[in-house]
């Protein structure tokens, strides 16, 4: 049985049954529309508040100490020094590769910058047919870099400071 505007409770046997009107917002004590609701929650925020500040300040000695704004990072360190080649590795993206480690050392290293063409005469096709590209890892005084370039494309390597 359903009526409009009243909650049912059921008792513990179904032929039993109690009607309870709803609350109206003006009735219910605590609503959040009430004044002493609104008053009471801001008295509340309001203590919740001073007791920390208090406790703040007690904790550091008495003297409200305003958080030290942390200085920016400085600028990264410079790339300078002379191209020193690690690894370079011609691929197809898979298993077939071959070691161009000596042919990119034998072009770049001791240089300030470098432009590497990619193909096959580096050291052979290692994927007949595929699209390759050279990965080279080198350093630059004490940071490490790295580049990638396309087979039939150039690949520039930079230490310049």
């Amino acid at each position: 049985m359903m009526l409009k505007g009243c909650r049912l409770l059921a008792a513990a046997t179904a032929a039993s049954a109690i009607f309870i009107a709803p609350h109206t917002a003006a009735q219910q004590p605590n609503s959040e529309n009430s004044e002493d609701y609104r008053e009471g929650y801001r008295a509340g925020y309001d203590d919740g508040f001073q007791r920390g500040y208090q406790k703040g300040l007690r904790e550091s000695g008495g003297v409200a100490v305003a958080p030290v704004p942390a200085a920016p990072p400085g600028p990264p360190p410079r790339s300078t020094g002379p191209i020193t080649i690690s690894r370079a590795v011609y691929n197809n993206g898979g298993s077939r590769m071959c070691d161009a480690t000596r042919w990119a050392a034998r072009m770049a290293n001791g240089r300030a910058t470098a432009t590497l063409e990619v193909s096959n005469s580096m050291c052979g096709d290692p994927a007949p047919g595929d699209r390759k590209s050279l990965d080279v890892t080198y350093v630059c005084g004490t940071i490490a870099k790295t580049a990638t370039a396309y087979e039939h494309r150039s690949l520039y390597l930079d230490c310049s400071p």
